[in-house]
């Protein structure tokens, strides 16, 4: 029995020294499309995203994840911009697991898979303004490049909603950002 005790306390230690929380901070250029019948929508505007990351084990770590938006697009109709119509991705907000791997000591692979609930926002001319909100599955694939044991840098692709119905709106985007260990 004392023998269980004393290796369940040196698994815990060790679990626990290789346990961090990091933080990132990066931009992000959303793509955010509809399919409609006869009608593609598009727009692409800007995002900051910020993500606050707990480090289980060097192959596994939990995400909280806020994008808001910083910018605005023009709405497009089959690939013609409609005049006076802004798209503005609001806010993103998820949670993740995070499963990782090093290529090298300096470079590591990773894939987002968790939930979010997004908000988007229409203004149409003569200031008419809608909004929605959506909520489901959200994925995303990335790499990060190590600049010292606390600084990296990173570029990820991600789903932030990916919705089952066709004439659902769906939002990718392509993130560059910069993460620090604590």
């Amino acid at each position: 029995m004392n023998k269980l005790v004393i290796a369940s306390a040196f698994t815990l230690a060790a679990f626990s020294a290789s346990a961090q929380p990091y933080g990132e901070i990066g931009v992000t250029s959303i793509k955010i499309e509809e399919a409609t019948p006869g009608l593609n929508l598009e727009s692409s505007p800007a995002a900051i995203r910020g993500v606050l990351g707990y480090e289980i084990n060097p192959n596994l770590a939990v995400e909280g994840l806020v994008a808001l938006g910083i910018g605005d697009d023009e709405l497009r109709g089959n690939g013609q911009e409609i005049p006076g119509v802004k798209v503005e991705m609001s806010s993103v907000f998820g949670i993740y697991a995070k499963p990782k791997v090093n290529f090298t000591p300096e470079l590591e692979g990773f894939v987002r898979v968790g939930y979010a609930r997004s908000k988007i926002t229409t203004e149409a001319p003569a200031g008419a303004e809608a909004s929605t909100s959506k909520s489901g599955f959200s994925y995303g694939l990335g790499v990060s490049y190590a600049l010292s044991p606390q600084i990296s840098l990173t570029v990820d692709y991600m789903s932030y909603l990916d919705q089952t119905d066709p004439d659902d709106a769906k939002l990718t985007g392509l993130a560059f950002g910069a993460s620090y260990t604590f």
